[in-house]
């Protein structure tokens, strides 16, 4: 793309270790409020855009850098490739260093385009960019199979999907794609353009008695709509359809064969009973963001998804006692809750609940859980993730989860429930703690007064983050009076300059410690 004529003199900012990336779209985003824009964004994130670059000019944002980085994190969220930024020094005077760095960190790719040029026209690197485009796309060669599978192997694992699989090559076939069983019921379904109101399932249904019949004849279907079919297998030996309805154009046969190879492998890698009804399934999908197939599942197995209004994730060592685990938490969790969805991904359980019972704390709910279990010693750590507005906020946490992974028994040793809170600061410190020398000397600026006090920076990372601010518990923690704690507190204080007994100071005292234990582990 950045040997095209109209992206002479443009400069790549970030993400430069990332140029391999395969763009197959070309999108704009531009909207006069900067509210709005992010409505915008957050509206779509249901979708996955792994191909897709963004043009700006940053004009709805100008003047706030936040809401720049927070687009940023919003467009790295959805899986675009990256940001061609226009006008840069007439509408923004120069890229924000805070910007350059998130960008950087996440390999995500600015490119800028000519500085100072009024003459620039988004159209040119629109047309220019979707010519190559279209001109690559008009051939389906022989490395087809492979290219599609990399796309999605690339992608993060938590992401990687049959449905996504099916996302791309829909993009790429410009075709409706759609998966059913053998009872020809919907399994997945995509549609192109996304928005499209084309009645596939009257199509479907026109063509089913060809295909029980076991011939290929074409059905007799409206003149503009092509619709074919291939048998994929599942490793269970159960028999899905694939259908590729296509528009005012037929598809050739090779396109047909290969794109059938692609889903084929995809559901030997991805899609384990993917035709399967069932709670497991249906947890799966909200995690993968199979949203087609999460409604679907939904709505046979009665479940109100928009009900769920909090999630427990509880990692457990090894799976030999998943069932006796699983029964504990659901026995104690049917006390409080009318909704709850209990399944293992993993070596973890997920818990998905709603409409709590009675005006019960529900952190306390959590809490006493994790201090009443039969099964402590198997569990490794527990996330407590209230406000779930919707299965999207459900899928980010569980991937922030991960994300963190391993590296929260680094910070916390002893510790086995976090709150989200405790989670996301955990993000940043992780995220902080590879930035570098002088990102390190920063922050470890903070606490530097103590760095050669053993004692003291026990004391302050023991009360702050094992104790959560509390001198009974870091007392007894440290197997002293907390009255000892208080003056240790109040002398460290002094010598840092910030008051960690006060909410609005101690914050980035707290940072700093965690990624004292996180290079120090």
């Amino acid at each position: 793309m950045l040997q095209l004529p109209s992206f002479r003199g443009a400069k790549v900012l970030t993400g430069k270790n990332n140029l391999q990336r395969t763009v197959s779209s070309v999108s704009v985003l531009e909207v006069s409020n900067a509210e709005y824009s992010s409505r915008i964004v957050h509206s779509i994130q249901e979708e996955w855009y792994s191909e897709e670059i963004v043009i700006s000019s940053f004009f709805s944002i100008k003047d706030s850098v936040k809401k720049q980085c927070e687009t940023i994190e919003y467009l790295h969220g959805l899986g675009e490739v990256g940001l061609i930024l226009y006008y840069v020094g007439i509408i923004i005077p120069e890229v924000a260093e805070e910007v350059l760095q998130l960008a950087e960190s996440k390999n995500f790719i600015i490119i800028c385009m000519p500085e100072n040029d009024y003459s620039l026209r988004y159209n040119e690197v629109i047309y220019e960019v979707m010519e190559a485009i279209v001109l690559n796309n008009q051939t389906i060669n022989d490395n087809f199979v492979n290219e599609a599978l990399e796309k999605v192997s690339l992608l993060p694992e938590h992401s990687r999907s049959v449905e996504i699989t099916l996302k791309i090559l829909s993009d790429r076939l410009k075709a409706n794609i759609i998966l059913t069983n053998t009872h020809m019921e919907i399994v997945n379904q995509v549609m192109w353009p996304r928005n499209s109101s084309l009645d596939v399932v009257s199509l479907i249904e026109q063509y089913a008695p060809y295909l029980m019949n076991g011939t290929k004849e074409q059905a007799e279907s409206t003149s503009d709509c092509y619709v074919e079919y291939k048998s994929i297998h599942q490793k269970n030996g159960e028999v899905l359809y694939l259908f590729l309805i296509k528009e005012n154009s037929k598809l050739p046969a090779k396109t047909i064969d290969k794109t059938s190879e692609v889903v084929q492998v995809a559901i030997n890698l991805w899609g384990d009973k993917h035709n399967e009804v069932s709670e497991y399934a249906l947890v799966k999908a909200i995690i993968n963001d199979e949203s087609e197939k999460m409604r679907r599942l939904a709505h046979l197995l009665h479940i109100d998804v928009s009900s769920i209004q909090m999630m427990w994730l509880v990692y457990i060592h090894d799976l030999s006692q998943e069932k006796q685990i699983r029964e504990e938490l659901e026995e104690h969790l049917f006390k409080y809750y009318k909704t709850s969805v209990i399944q293992t991904i993993d070596h973890c359980i997920i818990a998905l609940m709603g409409n709590c019972s009675y005006k019960y704390n529900e952190y306390e709910i959590a809490a006493e859980y994790i201090d009443t279990t039969n099964f402590s010693s198997q569990i490794s750590e527990m996330v407590y993730a209230p406000r779930m507005r919707s299965t999207q906020d459900v899928r980010r946490m569980y991937r922030l989860v991960n994300s963190v992974g391993r590296k929260v028994h680094l910070i916390y040793e002893h510790r086995k429930l976090f709150t989200t809170a405790e989670i996301r600061s955990m993000k940043q410190a992780i995220d902080l703690s590879v930035k570098g020398e002088e990102a390190l000397e920063e922050w470890m600026a903070v606490i530097d007064p103590i760095l050669n006090d053993p004692d003291s920076l026990k004391t302050l990372s023991t009360f702050l983050l094992d104790a959560k601010g509390n001198f009974d518990d870091c007392g007894k923690m440290l197997f002293v009076h907390k009255n000892t704690v208080k003056y240790r507190i109040k002398k460290i204080s002094e010598l840092i300059g910030y008051d960690v007994t006060v909410n609005s100071e101690f914050y980035d005292v707290y940072i700093a410690c965690m990624i004292y234990r996180l290079i120090h582990s």
